[in-house]
């Protein structure tokens, strides 16, 4: 469960830089840096979990907004499958793809209710070889009433993408959200190929979806 917590804590903290208003070239400040990025993410996102005026409800819908705006689910999705990626049809890619953001939304969008006051710090950054750009943090909190200390490091890999840096994989104690899941689905698709995964995320998703709507229906 404080797996599960942390991953969704992650997927969910990730909150746009760069404002709508217009502004003269001359005046256009410089483009922010990952790292700073990255700062921003983790003070408004905790600035949301921490409000005490919002319901859970509104949390989880807040952050979830926020991981729509700010992950590239489509470039997640593409490194999640692997080399198949190549061989699909411009429909089967659209579809996997939308499957793909539901299926990672519905798996951790929902456990944010059991944030517990941790912190996130930014302990420090790298450029990749591919120009990628990999943000350092750790999750501070206190488990079991214990005195609080570093539960989990967590590293951030963004790609800057029409001049704004986008996330696309985090990396939980060493263990990658994308290697993870190109495993689950490559195991998947050596039986049934892309249709038995689209297929299988489809069904987890309406599943996930019936059993929100029956808990709405018994909470009114």
């Amino acid at each position: 469960m404080r797996l599960n917590f942390l991953l969704a804590f992650i997927c969910a903290s990730l909150v746009t830089l760069i404002g709508s208003s217009l502004v003269f070239a001359d005046d256009a400040p410089p483009a922010p840096t990952a790292r700073q990025v990255m700062q921003k993410i983790v003070t408004d996102v905790i600035g949301i979990l921490r409000d005490p005026k919002l319901s859970a409800e509104d949390k989880r819908q807040k952050v979830q907004q926020i991981a729509y705006d700010n992950i590239n689910f489509q470039t997640m999705a593409r490194l999640s499958l692997g080399r198949p990626w190549r061989d699909l049809t411009d429909d089967q890619r659209t579809r996997y793809s939308a499957e793909f953001k539901q299926h990672v939304s519905n798996t951790y969008g929902h456990t944010t209710d059991n944030y517990n006051n941790e912190d996130v710090n930014v302990i420090g950054d790298h450029q990749e070889a591919d120009g990628d750009w990999t943000v350092q943090t750790s999750i501070v909190g206190s488990e079991n009433g214990g005195p609080r200390k570093e539960l989990v490091k967590v590293d951030y890999r963004l790609r800057k993408q029409d001049d704004q840096w986008k996330v696309i994989d985090f990396t939980v104690d060493g263990v990658s959200l994308i290697s993870n899941f190109r495993a689950q689905f490559q195991e998947i698709m050596s039986d049934g190929g892309i249709e038995q995964l689209i297929q299988l995320l489809h069904d987890k998703n309406a599943a996930n979806d019936k059993e929100a709507g029956d808990k709405n229906s018994n909470a009114k």
